[in-house]
């Protein structure tokens, strides 16, 4: 079995960039076949089966009819739009445990994201918010763009709160037709509205898959005595026992993430939650072929 790149290593690489190009090289080492298959496509034709293809495109229909293999083959539809929308508050510059901070896992995954499809000619769109949209990229296919994406993320730091719902209802303006929204956030805002503005743009008609990052820490409050916990976006500070705190945090953490799974889930909205210590390319094939990872 193929091992994946330690998040710890990637975080060593020094650009942005570079970080990029070290994912997006096992990512492509790892697959066999296009990632895109299950993404946005469009029926075109059969073609004969031979042997090593893969058997869930086979028109099993057309068997029964001809006693014979035939492949369904599909293509892209033109001018894929994919959006990129990137949580930049505050609280994404979290780092306890993990590799890398929340932010710097989430600009990762944006880069190696927008880096693949402007690879396949599609165009992507890079959305950085917190209260609001701080930086929109135009949807675009060209190396320039994607130099532009690399440069946005190199500039951004996490700053502000979280409206979600707001930079939701700022990117739907600017949506024109059924398109591809990736959101990476740790979703650290009002779960109803966000839940509700989520939902709202995947009944538009767009496909939308939400990775839910987190630092290790925040799962399992691995701390201990007396301390003082410091809201990094509200500036709120309070005086806690973490020994008898633990276990209700714990909870809570859960019900939370359940919650918002639960909601994602039953509204066909992929969903995923990772740690920033979980390999970045797993994370893509999540994002590619929708296989629970």
């Amino acid at each position: 079995m193929r091992r994946h790149l330690d998040p710890h290593i990637i975080a060593r690489t020094a650009s942005l960039e570079l970080k990029v190009r070290k994912v997006v090289d096992g990512f492509l080492v790892g697959i066999h076949k296009s990632p895109y298959h299950g993404f946005s496509q469009e029926f075109v034709e059969h073609r004969q089966y031979i042997p090593g293809d893969e058997p869930r495109y086979i028109d099993w229909k057309v068997y029964g009819r001809t006693d014979r293999l035939y492949l369904k083959q599909f293509e892209e539809e033109r001018n894929l739009r994919a959006y990129i929308m990137l949580d930049s508050s505050r609280s994404m510059a979290y780092r306890q445990t993990g590799a890398m901070s929340k932010w710097e896992y989430a600009s990762i995954i944006a880069g190696a994201f927008a880096y693949i499809l402007m690879l396949n000619k599609d165009a992507v769109s890079v959305s950085i918010f917190d209260t609001h949209t701080r930086r929109f990229i135009p949807p675009s296919t060209t190396r320039a763009g994607i130099s532009r994406v690399f440069d946005t993320l190199e500039e951004s730091s996490p700053d502000g709160k979280t409206r979600i719902g707001k930079a939701i209802e700022e990117l739907s303006e600017k949506v024109k037709r059924r398109a591809f929204v990736l959101v990476l956030s740790d979703l650290f805002d009002n779960e109803y509205i966000t839940k509700s503005s989520l939902v709202s743009l995947h009944a538009r008609g767009n496909e939308l898959v939400v990775v839910q990052i987190l630092d290790p820490a925040e799962r399992k409050f691995p701390f201990r005595g007396s301390m003082r916990l410091y809201d990094m976006e509200t500036g709120e500070e309070v005086l806690i026992d973490a020994n008898s705190t633990r276990d209700k945090y714990i909870k809570n953490m859960n019900t939370f993430l359940t919650k918002i799974k639960r909601e994602l889930w039953r509204n066909n909205i992929d969903y995923i939650t990772v740690d920033t210590n979980f390999p970045i390319e797993k994370v893509l094939y999540f994002i590619f072929k929708r296989e629970r990872v």
